[in-house]
């Protein structure tokens, strides 16, 4: 680590680490949704190294030193995880929405529960993301930003349905979401939000 001033001002990439930082932790069982959401309304409003070294505080650092500001030397808070969000439920319900950055690949899976991905405020720098969807007799509904490009890619049903609305013609600079995977008897449904 190098030795940065915690009085230092964060920068939004420094707050972005630590979003991504706590979403992987989530995905590993660390923390629950509804402490993430707490985090990264604290991470959002963080100013100093500091404050951000408070939230990440007792999350275990990965190989690079996560959590540790400073990354090369160039006052960042280093790594990106494992790249893989995982969203599972059995009966409840689990939403990914608001402020999030957007890992390269979204595992969702449910059995008679509800899985929410809202794209609509999420941070993306992927040209492309891959949600592997994997849904019982429950539902997994997914929200895209006007302009994101949706690809149906081996997806299959046995008596579910399959529904998607976002069937507009996406910008060329504006990421594509490929969906793949298995609906049993529930429904998988891709929208945009509402206007």
């Amino acid at each position: 680590m190098t030795n940065l001033d915690g009085r230092l001002r964060a920068s939004h990439s420094d707050r972005d680490a630590v979003i991504e930082r706590l979403r992987v932790a989530t995905g590993e069982g660390r923390l629950s949704l509804e402490e993430l959401e707490e985090r990264i309304e604290r991470t959002q409003v963080a100013r100093t190294y500091d404050d951000l070294r408070a939230i990440t505080a007792d999350l275990p650092r990965d190989d690079a030193g996560l959590a540790m500001l400073g990354a090369g030397g160039a006052g960042g808070v280093g790594g990106a995880g494992s790249g893989v969000l995982e969203l599972r439920t059995k009966h409840g319900e689990v939403q990914q929405k608001d402020y999030w950055v957007v890992p390269p690949r979204i595992v969702a899976s449910c059995s008679s529960g509800t899985v929410k991905i809202d794209f609509t405020e999420a941070v993306c720098s992927h040209r492309e993301v891959l949600l592997e969807a994997t849904c019982g007799m429950g539902t997994i509904l997914v929200t895209v930003p006007r302009g994101w490009t949706v690809w149906i890619d081996s997806l299959t049903t046995n008596m579910g349905t399959i529904k998607n609305k976002a069937t507009e013609p996406g910008r060329p600079d504006a990421p594509v979401l490929r969906v793949t995977g298995k609906v049993g008897l529930g429904t998988l449904k891709i929208k945009y939000p509402r206007r």
